[in-house]
């Protein structure tokens, strides 16, 4: 009996620092992004599948005029691959255009990792 109790408390000991750990590790790398956007799970959600597949950039699944991404470089092989080209850069605010059409992404850093880019236009 006394051997049965250790092994029950050795596990519940090991699975509470298990998920302390993965909590502690979760709020280190999220947790100045928690609270500043009214869609965070979504975000949270959308940069979950980021980091399962390796993309670089995705939509935020509650608007997809919102991507979440890594850096400018994929934003910018993100929409030239559907036929946008780059006009300039005026610090967080890009442009491209389309034939007549002018699409501007807003972009402001998410996390240390992510940025948040609002789009003028669906590409």
């Amino acid at each position: 009996m006394r051997l049965r109790n250790s092994r029950l408390l050795l596990f519940t000991s090991f699975l509470t620092l298990f998920c302390g750990g993965g909590a502690l590790l979760f709020f280190l790398y999220f947790g100045t992004a928690l609270s500043q956007e009214d869609d965070t799970p979504d975000i949270l959600r959308s940069a979950l599948q980021m980091e399962l597949t390796h993309a670089d950039i995705t939509a935020v699944k509650s608007n997809p005029k919102r991507l979440l991404v890594r850096s400018f470089s994929a934003l910018k092989t993100h929409l030239e691959q559907r036929g946008w080209t780059w006009v300039d850069q005026m610090g967080s605010l890009v442009v491209y255009r389309q034939a007549a059409q002018q699409l501007n992404a807003n972009c402001a850093m998410y996390s240390r990792s992510y940025m948040i880019c609002d789009l003028s236009e669906v590409p």
